[in-house]
């Protein structure tokens, strides 16, 4: 074996290791199962926030692939932030978990909540 080959082997070693504990620490962001809904969710900042407040406010009758339609409606090419004004201010706010929120941010919630 040649000082080459063992410097070589030495630091694929390296950035393995390296690469797998960024990984594992969620320093590249964390990862998520993926889901039919990912274009929709995609758009969320904080999912865990979102998964626990959407538990909350999950109804037996919620229907995900209904609420993704809805969201991709709303949302449109823009973020969660203007559809969440644009529902305030056309007055679709609904309660969810005791409060009230934008029917975006809630839908978004129970979507989260619901692919966990």
């Amino acid at each position: 074996m040649t000082r080459r080959g063992l410097l070589l082997g030495g630091s694929a070693l390296v950035l393995a290791a390296a690469g797998g504990a960024a990984w594992q620490w969620n320093l590249f962001g964390k990862h998520y199962p993926p889901t039919p809904y990912d274009d929709v969710l995609g758009r969320l900042r904080d999912r865990d926030w979102a998964q626990k407040f959407g538990a909350q406010a999950l109804t037996p009758n919620f229907r995900a692939d209904a609420a993704a339609a809805r969201l991709r409606q709303l949302l449109g090419n823009g973020d969660l932030e203007s559809a969440a004004l644009r529902d305030t201010q056309e007055g679709r706010v609904v309660e969810a978990a005791k409060w009230l929120v934008p029917e975006s941010v809630a839908q978004m919630a129970m979507l989260a909540a619901s692919t966990k």
